[in-house]
């Protein structure tokens, strides 16, 4: 490990252990090189591990400052854990809905964690102890990447915001998850090829079936990160051999979905295949720092994105202007590419390699599929992986006075999520009293959430309450017919209830689905022209609070 004021390689010490090379003759007159420490382990620096733990605390308070976080989709994954979770609570009533299909599907690694950490905290805190994994996940990969390839730990501090990308707005809560393992994977298959234990084989096996059942689209980007890899651990071919047996638990799974996992969401019984929407590169673009960084309204969490590329290119251009030291050779056993070839040059900035290929992906994948999935914003969400691998592919040591240039990053970084706590907490005030409607609601009466134009909030860039029809399930059980119920996992529906779409309020008819409710839960109806009229005797308002209106079906 190089000591301050060196410019550190891209590659494992552990890897090139017992190497002994003698260093190059110095010119005369000039000054001996810094003294390189032995084993792997950086110098003590308490200033980042000060700034470290201080990040990690402000990065999580918007998941635990309040209830209902605002994140458009995480009702509905909940909901389906708790379907899981509470099968056969009485007061839940699920068994008259639903029935229980416990198959390994992609989708599944967010609703198994939640569900087994719910028996030790229940559903909600274990909903917040998975999401605080997600958002810690990412630095703490980013400072075991920098690790791996001698980079500064400080470089880690660019990553924190990057966990609160548009997927997190979005709710994409399987996806998320998927991205903290894909980073783990990546981590554990480099280590692997660097010096193979049963471990880190294991490490490798496990981490890819996480990822083969966390989404579809990590599993797609994590494959392509193994093959940037495995090309950059070019010429350890036997290492490499030993490697692809590793991967074969998750390509039986992939396969086994393929071919017995027959889930709604894959429609391929007519027409093509395939159908896409491609957006010009020159959009993708102008659009890549919202897809990374914007999750609230207001343009704060975007500018915080031009902060830290500002800081990122400047490390990068300090880092270009220092000298390279060469890397030692491996072992005799498993010879590295020679020192100074393009091989050697790939390996130890595979960081670039890894961030180029999140790159095509994200330009080449399509923004949007219509066949075989239903999936909306695709090769967006590539976005923080560019940035991740981008960020920590910068050479500069940052050591002393140095340091002083990660400031505004820091400062990026603290501030993030304490402005989107900000904004939750004024969400989670406005929405406070439909949380008092479901309270006062007798058990075993069946409810109907909806919300009525205009659906967004001042907090917010997205619908945030159009899936609350999942969280009156959550609190008190009965069917929400806003669930998914396409996914096959981890329930199929057995009966369900008339209701509108959950973006569609409007079309809401009393006659039609207020029949089979008792009690119907209306967000934004409007004073002068209500819901319920002469024409529907049977439906009695009760309450109205803030944005929301409490009708009684009195049959």
């Amino acid at each position: 490990m190089e000591m301050p004021g060196s410019s550190p390689s891209d590659s494992d010490p552990t890897s090139r252990a017992g190497a002994s090379a003698a260093p190059p003759p110095r010119p005369p007159g000039a000054e001996a090189p810094p003294a390189v420490e032995s084993g792997n382990r950086w110098p003590c620096d308490r200033v980042f591990v000060a700034t470290f733990v201080l990040l990690a605390v402000a990065a999580i308070v918007p998941i635990w400052r309040v209830r209902f976080l605002p994140l458009l989709d995480l009702p509905n994954h909940l909901a389906a854990v708790h379907i899981w979770h509470s099968f056969d609570e009485p007061w839940t009533r699920f068994r008259d809905f639903y029935e229980l299909s416990l198959r390994p599907a992609p989708y599944g690694a967010y609703h198994i964690l939640t569900h087994v950490i719910a028996y030790g905290v229940g559903l909600e805190n274990a909903n917040r102890v998975v999401l605080s994994g997600y958002v810690l996940a990412i630095p703490a990969a980013a400072l075991g990447w920098a690790r791996r390839t001698r980079r500064s730990p400080w470089l880690s501090v660019l990553t924190f915001p990057l966990a609160f990308t548009l997927s997190w707005a979005c709710g994409f809560l399987p996806f998320l998850v998927g991205v903290a393992l894909l980073l783990a994977g990546v981590l554990a298959l480099d280590a692997y090829l660097d010096r193979p234990s049963p471990l880190r084989g294991a490490a490798v096996a496990l981490l890819s079936v996480g990822c083969g059942l966390s989404h579809p689209l990590i599993l797609f980007g994590y494959y392509v990160c193994v093959a940037v890899l495995m090309l950059c651990h070019l010429p350890r071919w036997s290492r490499i051999a030993v490697a692809l047996p590793l991967f074969a638990p998750a390509v039986a799974l992939v396969l086994w979905q393929l071919v017995a996992f027959k889930s709604p969401m894959v429609d391929l019984r007519s027409g093509p295949r395939f159908q896409g929407v491609w957006v010009p590169w020159h959009e993708m673009l102008r659009s890549f720092p919202e897809y990374t960084l914007d999750s609230v309204s207001g343009d704060l969490d975007t500018r915080l994105f031009w902060v830290l590329f500002a800081v990122a290119s400047l490390l990068g251009l300090s880092g270009a202007a220092r000298r390279f030291l060469p890397g030692s050779s491996l072992p005799a056993r498993e010879p590295a590419a020679p020192v100074g070839s393009l091989l050697d040059r790939l390996h130890r900035h595979r960081s670039l390699a890894l961030c180029a290929a999140m790159a095509i992906c994200y330009f080449l994948v399509p923004l949007h599929l219509a066949r075989p999935f239903d999936w909306w914003f695709v090769s967006g969400r590539f976005s923080p992986f560019i940035c991740f691998f981008g960020f920590l592919a910068i050479t500069a040591p940052l050591q002393g006075r140095s340091r002083l240039l990660m400031a505004p990053a820091v400062a990026a970084a603290l501030v993030l999520p304490l402005h989107l706590s900000e904004k939750y907490a004024r969400f989670d005030e406005r929405v406070a009293p439909f949380a008092r409607m479901v309270e006062r609601i007798p058990p075993g009466a069946e409810v109907l959430f909806l919300t009525l134009p205009p659906r967004t909030d001042e907090s917010l860039i997205i619908e945030g309450t159009n899936h609350f029809s999942s969280w009156v399930q959550i609190m008190h059980g009965g069917f929400s017919a806003d669930g998914w119920h396409n996914v096959g996992f981890p329930f199929t529906l057995k009966r369900r209830l008339p209701a509108p779409p959950s973006n569609r309020g409007e079309w809401f008819k009393p006659d039609v689905h207020g029949v089979a409710y008792d009690y119907v839960i209306l967000r934004n109806e409007r004073p002068d022209k209500p819901v319920f009229t002469a024409a529907h005797p049977s439906f009695r308002r009760i309450e109205r609070d803030g944005a929301f209106t409490l009708y009684e079906h009195t049959r």
